[in-house]
């Protein structure tokens, strides 16, 4: 995709027509070994086109969202002007609790044997061991594309001592959108009687957290009127 935008500058810049701002949120794996060397040649492009690039790491939880959710976000402007990420508006992280539903649908119930050997005997999360789920308690792991998989966002313990994965609404509500939002998708895609909707999982997964962008984008606006 790096290599897509890259063509798309070239050809606003033929045009005259390049964007003030860009803005782009990727895992950190983008500095690992394997890719680093990928991004250093697209920061140099934007640089080659005048911009001044800003990168930080930021967790969903920095803006009221219980999800553990690191991405990196970087903002580029046209100019001499750099993004200040120490700007953002950070919130207190919500209890969980205001974001799940009251449900025990057997469709959502830990029943496959092997991910129920992967709930610690002990409820206690092991910190970078992926062989077991967490329990959820204040907040979760890092919503993914699937719930039925180890790792994934973690699990809910309830009253009966079984387990149950996220709803597909919990997952959206999670990336910070609104129910309405999440119901718009369903009438979209409505999956099967009985099923998780796999479609619904995967747009919450690959998407940005609200919350996030709306604290950029309300900084970008405060940066463009000083200007």
């Amino acid at each position: 995709l790096l290599w897509e935008v890259k063509r798309v500058l070239s050809e606003l810049k033929l045009l005259k027509r390049l964007p003030k701002y860009l803005l782009m949120e990727n895992v950190k794996n983008l500095f690992s070994s394997n890719h680093v060397d990928g991004w250093n040649i697209f920061a140099s492009f934007l640089e080659s086109l005048g911009y001044k690039n800003s990168i930080m790491v930021l967790n969903a939880k920095e803006f009221g969202i219980p999800q553990n959710r690191n991405r990196v976000y970087t903002v580029s402007i046209l100019g001499t002007k750099k993004f200040n990420f120490d700007k953002l508006i950070r919130v207190e992280t919500k209890n969980i609790s205001e974001f799940l539903e009251d449900t025990k649908e057997e469709k959502y119930i830990v029943a496959q044997p092997s991910m129920l050997k992967k709930i610690p005997c002990s409820e206690k999360f092991i910190k970078n061991n992926y062989g077991f789920l967490k329990i959820i308690k204040d907040s979760c792991l890092t919503i993914t594309t699937k719930q039925m998989r180890c790792p994934n966002a973690g699990i809910i313990k309830l009253d009966d001592n079984r387990y149950r994965y996220l709803t597909e609404r919990e997952c959206w509500r999670l990336m910070g959108f609104e129910d309405i939002d999440y119901e718009n998708a369903l009438r979209e895609h409505k999956g099967t009687q009985g099923k998780l909707n796999g479609t619904l999982y995967k747009q919450a997964g690959n998407s940005i957290v609200v919350q996030v962008l709306e604290a950029i984008f309300r900084e970008l606006l405060e940066v463009g009127r000083v200007e």
